[in-house]
């Protein structure tokens, strides 16, 4: 007789527990063998050293044009972080940025996540810079500490209160006190195209919007075949460029960081969140639309994409 695959026609590894107990403690059934396939494993994080510049950077250069997503594409990012900065660091974290490799300009076919500690907003900026007087951008910032008008949204998705966003004050989080941030665009080049996901919570698009160049119009200069270099934890640009420190009461965490060529929807984030459990991100609905996809389990390597990530100098993976 076979092994088991199926109790009551659930597949055995969806099986939580028999009578009570836990599936995985059960050797068989009846005699019969229980097979499980082995579970999910998260088990570490990226750690971004608290210490700046290109020593200690975390990145890669995209030579395949995998993530040129240009002005009316449509994308997602979404990642865990755990913060590891005080409220009175003064400055902005950089989360995850894409733009140009050996550019003079943060914002050169670039796309950029960050924190502005000091105002206590999400930060989310795509466009093109090409000289010092040229340039094309669209920016949408959602702060958390206001519970009126159009800041009410981000307050009560962030959980945060009046105080601002810091390793001693994480508002709503999964497990490990992690929280996964997600942003998502729509397929125009209008800064009103941009949504925030706090953990599973919407804060809709952003309640403030900024316009540079071509601030009113359906068009954004970006290149679809520059190659782009990606980072995490720091603006991107080596040199003098990389000096944001990514936190400075402990490193900042990061894990399960995916990119996606479509704007995620909303029962698709709230999917991808998982009541708070990171999952196997190639199992989601949209998987087919997943363009990258790091775990972080001990190293910088894609679970999806050919494209790993060099962990460099007093940053690593550490256990969660």
């Amino acid at each position: 007789m076979p092994n088991i695959a199926k109790i009551n026609n659930v597949q055995i590894g969806n099986v939580a527990n028999i009578n009570g107990i836990q599936a995985s403690n059960i050797a068989n059934v009846y005699g019969i063998d229980n097979y499980i396939e082995p579970s999910f494993s998260d088990s570490y994080a990226l750690s971004k050293t608290i210490s700046t510049g290109t020593s200690n950077a975390v990145y890669f250069v995209d030579s395949s044009d995998t993530f040129n997503f240009v002005g009316g594409d449509a994308w997602t990012i979404s990642f865990w972080i755990k913060a590891g900065w005080s409220s009175s660091l003064n400055t902005n974290i950089h989360f995850v940025v894409g733009h140009k490799n050996n550019t003079s300009y943060q914002v050169e076919d670039g796309i950029k996540v960050l924190y502005n500690e000091s105002n206590n907003r999400i930060q989310v900026r795509y466009g093109n810079k090409t000289t010092s007087s040229n340039t094309w951008y669209k920016d949408g910032q959602w702060l958390f500490h206001a519970n009126s008008g159009a800041y009410a949204a981000g307050y009560s998705a962030a959980g945060l209160g009046s105080s601002y966003w810091s390793a001693t004050n994480r508002g709503y989080v999964g497990d490990d006190d992690f929280t996964m941030i997600t942003i998502t665009k729509a397929s125009t080049n209008l800064a009103s195209s941009l949504k925030l996901y706090w953990n599973a919570n919407s804060a809709g698009s952003a309640p403030i919007q900024s316009n540079a160049g071509t601030a009113n119009v359906n068009v954004i200069p970006m290149s679809a075949t520059d190659d782009r270099l990606w980072s995490v934890g720091a603006r991107g640009k080596y040199g003098s460029l990389d000096q944001d420190k990514a936190g400075n009461s402990s490193a900042t965490l990061y894990n399960d960081l995916t990119i996606w060529d479509k704007e995620l929807s909303a029962s698709e984030v709230s999917s991808l969140y998982n009541s708070g459990t990171r999952m196997d991100a190639t199992t989601h609905s949209a998987s087919s639309n997943l363009k990258g996809y790091w775990q972080f389990e001990g190293n910088g390597n894609a679970t999806v994409s050919n494209h790993n990530f060099t962990i460099a100098g007093g940053s690593n993976t550490t256990e969660i």
